[in-house]
C-alpha cells in the first residue's frame, strides 16, 4: 500500500476508502476506490490501471490525495516548459454513479524560485474559470463558460488535461 485515504464519497454516511497500490519491483501504481458497507466490507466501485495515478508512467508527478466535503483530491506536480512546472489539482464528486471532475486548477510555478506567476482555476460546477496573472501587473479575470457533459477519472490524464482561459 503506497497511499491511503478515508471519508465518505458517496452520501451514505460509511467511510469509504480510496487506496494507491504500488509495485515494489516495478514502480508501478494503481488507484482504487471502494466503498464502504454498512455491515462491514467494501465494494471496490473504481480501479484505474495508472493512467491518471501515474500519468506516462510519471510516478514522482503524485504528491497528494484526499478526501474533503465528499469529494476525492488529487495533486500533481508535473513537468512543465523549461522554466515552469504545473501544479496541478483535481477534484472529483461521485455523482451520476461515476467519478465528475468538478474542478481542476493549474498554478505555473517558477523552477527558479518556486515562485507561482499564473493560476488557472476551474469549477465545472458552476461553469465559472478564474485567471490570475500573478506577474508585475497582477491581473484577475473572471468569466462562465459552457462545458457540457463533465469528464470522469477514467478519461483525466493529468500533464495531458489542460484548459485555457482565452479559449473558454
Amino acid at each position: 500500500m503506497y497511499f491511503i485515504e478515508n471519508g465518505d464519497l458517496n452520501k451514505d454516511h460509511v467511510d469509504d476508502i480510496a487506496f494507491i497500490l504500488q509495485n515494489n519491483d516495478s514502480g508501478s501504481r494503481i488507484l482504487g476506490i471502494a466503498f464502504g458497507k454498512k455491515k462491514r466490507g467494501y465494494v471496490l466501485q473504481e480501479q484505474d490501471g495508472g493512467r491518471f495515478i501515474a500519468p506516462k508512467g510519471n510516478t514522482d508527478a503524485f504528491v497528494d490525495m484526499s478526501i474533503q466535503d465528499g469529494t476525492l483530491r488529487f495533486k500533481f506536480l508535473l513537468p512543465g516548459s523549461h522554466a515552469y512546472d504545473n501544479d496541478d489539482s483535481f477534484i472529483f464528486r461521485f455523482q451520476n454513479k461515476r467519478f465528475e471532475l468538478i474542478g481542476w486548477e493549474r498554478k505555473l510555478r517558477s523552477k527558479k524560485n518556486d515562485r507561482v506567476n499564473e493560476v488557472t482555476s476551474v469549477n465545472f460546477s458552476t461553469q465559472t474559470v478564474i485567471y490570475e496573472d500573478r506577474t508585475k501587473k497582477s491581473e484577475t479575470r473572471q468569466k462562465r463558460f459552457d462545458y457540457g457533459r463533465l469528464k470522469t477519472l477514467g478519461n483525466v490524464v493529468p500533464g495531458k488535461f489542460s484548459l485555457s482561459y482565452d479559449k473558454l
